[in-house]
């Protein structure tokens, strides 16, 4: 059996604690923390500096509740994404944008089952 290769996870926060908290998580699972950005507008401006294959996004941001257009734009760039939000009814009516929702504070094996629909997402799309 062949261990699966680790995603780069990317994570849309503006809150550093909870950047923290996620960033250890995903490297608990097994995968790598690929960087962080509290905005939208930071993510568009530099997103290049970056190497990931998913991204987590909070709905709202430094620049305001912009975590649906950014996982729309990320979409758009062939990155999938999965909403990471205390405010579950708000990303549902996103739900075309995302993979699905993580409701915060975020529980070990939620984040697990989650990233796995990274990996369906990218396989299939390979």
């Amino acid at each position: 059996m062949t261990t699966p290769v680790p995603l780069r996870v990317f994570y849309l926060e503006d809150n550093p604690l909870i950047v923290f908290h996620i960033e250890a998580m995903i490297e608990d699972l097994g995968h790598i923390f690929s960087g962080s950005l509290s905005s939208f507008a930071e993510l568009k401006a530099s997103f290049g500096e970056f190497v990931m294959d998913c991204a987590l996004v909070d709905i709202d941001l430094a620049d305001g509740p912009t975590g649906p257009q950014a996982a729309e734009w990320l979409l758009n760039k062939g990155i999938p994404s999965i909403f990471v939000t205390g405010q579950a009814e708000i990303a549902a009516q996103f739900s075309q944008e995302s993979l699905g929702t993580i409701v915060k504070p975020v529980a070990d094996k939620d984040m697990a089952a989650k990233l796995e629909l990274f990996r369906l997402a990218i396989a299939t799309k390979d």
